[in-house]
This record gives structure tokens, C-alpha cells and sequence, in this order.
């Protein structure tokens, strides 16, 4: 009879052990997901490859990418690809069909496409940048926008820049990509190649 009251005074210290609950899974991930390397390297110059793979340190997920990325100066979309597109992935690779032209840089600007992919945290304005010539251009134009009815700053506007040659006229706009695109935070835009 001793022996039963032992084993029951054993069971319930056993029992009393476990505590039911749920997993409470740490501390909310509020940073954006960090660039770790790419292949080839950022800001390389004599590119010729094919294909580019940038890698970050957390799963990712590519967010409007059709809308926010902007390529500089523009190439056709069917010259190049990207992906993954719709699922999560720790890198980027952006597969390339056509030649560059050459002595030119190039800049794959991703803006605010890049996110982590629990907690959907920015990785804002993201730049791949590679020069098929001898050098990274450092392209550079600074301003302050202003709206010609009142004179007042807008906070968010997006800049543009287009070559002055023949086919220049006031509705360029709606017929060619600009070469160069910045987008402001406040009234004052920096386009910067690099």
C-alpha cells in the first residue's frame, strides 16, 4: 500500500513538472534584412557575366518589384529576368540575356521592394551597381523641388532625368524612360549613379 501512495506521490510531481502553453517565439524582428555578399561583387567594373546573385541575411521576398525597380540608364525587361518572384529566398539572381553596352554603368535600384519575409521589414532603395567599362561613373545632380503654383515643397516626388538630343520635346516624358530616377523624402532629391 506504501509502494501505491509512492508511485501516485511520484506521478503528480512528474505531472506538476510540465507546463502547457504555447511557445512564445522571442522578441518581434523589426530589422530590415541586411546585404551579406553578391556574384559578382557590388560595383564591379569589366562586367561581362550573365547572371547576378546578391545575398541577404534572412529569408526575403521581392514586393512590386514591376513598380519599384528601376534600372539606369533603362534596359528592355525581356533582356534581363529576376527572381525568385512570389516565394521567399535568401538571395536575389538577376539573369541577364543581351550585352551590355559598353563603357557604361549600370545601377538595378530595387527600391522598396525588398522586404524580410515574416515581418515584412524594408530594405529600402537597395542598389546593384556594375560599370562595363574601367571605372564606376559618379554621376551626381543635387536640387530642391518646388511646385510652380505656390512655391511650396512637396515631400514626396519623384525626379527624373532625360538626355537632350533630337527626339527632346515636353511629352517625353510619356513616350521614353528616363536615364536617371530619384525619389524625395523630403523636397530635396540627389540623383546618384552610385
Amino acid at each position: 500500500m506504501r509502494s501505491n501512495y509512492l508511485f501516485l506521490l511520484v506521478i503528480i510531481i512528474i505531472l506538476s513538472c510540465a507546463k502547457r502553453g504555447v511557445p512564445e517565439g522571442g522578441e518581434k524582428d523589426e530589422d530590415p534584412p541586411i546585404f551579406i555578399k553578391a556574384q559578382p561583387e557590388n560595383n564591379s567594373i569589366f562586367f561581362k557575366e550573365n547572371k547576378i546573385r546578391i545575398y541577404f541575411d534572412e529569408y526575403i521576398k521581392l514586393d512590386k518589384l514591376s513598380s519599384q525597380l528601376v534600372v539606369s540608364p533603362p534596359i528592355e525587361k525581356f533582356k534581363y529576368s529576376i527572381f525568385p518572384q512570389g516565394g521567399a529566398s535568401k538571395f536575389i539572381d538577376i539573369e541577364i540575356n543581351e550585352e551590355f553596352q559598353n563603357n557604361t554603368t549600370f545601377v538595378f535600384n530595387f527600391g522598396e521592394s525588398i522586404k524580410d519575409n515574416n515581418e515584412g521589414n524594408l530594405l529600402p532603395y537597395f542598389k546593384y551597381v556594375f560599370s562595363t567599362g574601367s571605372y564606376i561613373d559618379s554621376l551626381e545632380l543635387k536640387g530642391n523641388i518646388i511646385t510652380s503654383y505656390d512655391r511650396k515643397q512637396n515631400d514626396f516626388v519623384t525626379a527624373m532625368l532625360y538626355p537632350v538630343n533630337e527626339n527632346y520635346n515636353d511629352s517625353i516624358i510619356f513616350k521614353e524612360k528616363p536615364l536617371y530616377v530619384a525619389s524625395t523624402l523630403d523636397s530635396t532629391f540627389s540623383i546618384l549613379l552610385i
